[in-house]
């Protein structure tokens, strides 16, 4: 089996600390190829009292492989340096390429900190929208899972006001179609029941409380249900996360990022993790930021990163 890749994210934060833990507990370390400075690695784990070794080429069997590629700036935890936003992006182009490639069964990746790579120079909005444009993907899927719900979002990281001149009802369609497949492929789900999400307070009542519902949501649901596709909505989010209804459906779509996922991870934070789908490859991260506050303290939680490497292996066997 080809090896899973790992990109912590930025060095300043829990990444990489989070990503050593879950090397040290997972079953399979062997399995995975890490991505960074290996002086930098090798420091950290000695810090964080982790029994590891590291090596470019393998020699030792219980050894973690690692593709070196060297910091530009010294690390200090819980500081974001934006001299390090190259490696942090070379870091995650070389495991994203890998993907792309055939060269890697897939990637993980850490949490990155969006405004110090845009301070840097260069424009990022978020590894879903990255890894779409350097794959050439016209439309990818942001899902969030965790064992009791899944929830995949129609817009991602864009302001509050902008989410309704975004959506459309076209994007609607596209979207299920490719969580409808997920579902099937990944989590071996026959006939997926997916939950469509309203815009608006009380799904618009009617127009009442806006149209987007009536002229955008609708014919979306129509369209997909005319194929087969097991779709319902437009749901009122206030009342779709109740357990009544997060046993009757397998998936939710949300139509912006705050509206679905505050639910999911209150339901289950460090349990869920962050899926890319409609990518030509598997990508999982974690479902937190980089959490400086916690960087450097040897208290930061892996439950989420090594519940990602999991999944990756899982989602490659």
């Amino acid at each position: 089996m080809k090896k899973i890749a790992l990109s912590p994210g930025d060095p300043a934060g829990i990444g990489p600390e989070i990503c050593l833990k879950s090397l040290q507990e997972i079953n399979n370390p062997k399995d995975f190829e890490l991505i960074g400075d290996i002086d930098f690695y090798r420091k950290l784990s000695k810090d964080l009292n982790l029994n590891l070794s590291f090596e470019e080429t393998l020699h030792t069997k219980n050894s973690i492989l690692v593709k070196n590629i060297k910091l530009d700036s010294e690390v200090v935890s819980g500081s974001p340096n934006v001299l390090n936003s190259k490696y942090t992006l070379d870091v995650l182009l070389t495991g994203s390429l890998g993907a792309i490639n055939k060269e890697y069964a897939a990637l993980v990746t850490g949490p990155i900190n969006k405004k110090i790579i845009n301070d840097y120079g260069f424009e990022f909005s978020g590894h879903t929208e990255f890894l779409a444009d350097i794959s050439q993907t016209k439309n990818v899927v942001m899902l969030l899972a965790n064992s009791k719900v899944k929830v995949a979002l129609l817009t991602t990281h864009i302001p509050l006001n902008k989410v309704s001149e975004s959506i459309s009802t076209k994007k609607i369609i596209e979207t299920i179609k490719i969580l409808n497949e997920n579902l099937k492929r990944l989590w071996k789900i026959k006939n997926p029941k997916i939950c469509v999400l309203g815009l608006n307070p009380h799904a618009g009542e009617g127009g009442f409380m806006g149209s987007e519902e009536i002229e955008i949501i609708e014919p979306a649901i129509n369209a997909l249900l005319s194929e087969k596709i097991c779709v319902e909505g437009p749901i009122s989010a206030d009342t779709a996360f109740i357990k009544e209804k997060t046993s009757k459906y397998d998936a939710y779509l949300a139509m912006f990022h705050d509206q679905g996922l505050p639910v999911l991870k209150s339901m289950g934070f460090g349990d869920s993790v962050n899926i890319t789908l409609g990518l030509p490859f598997t990508r999982i991260s974690v479902d937190h930021g980089t959490a400086y506050e916690l960087a450097g303290k040897n208290k930061a939680d892996f439950s989420s990163f090594k519940r990602s490497m999991e999944l990756a292996l899982e989602f490659s066997s």
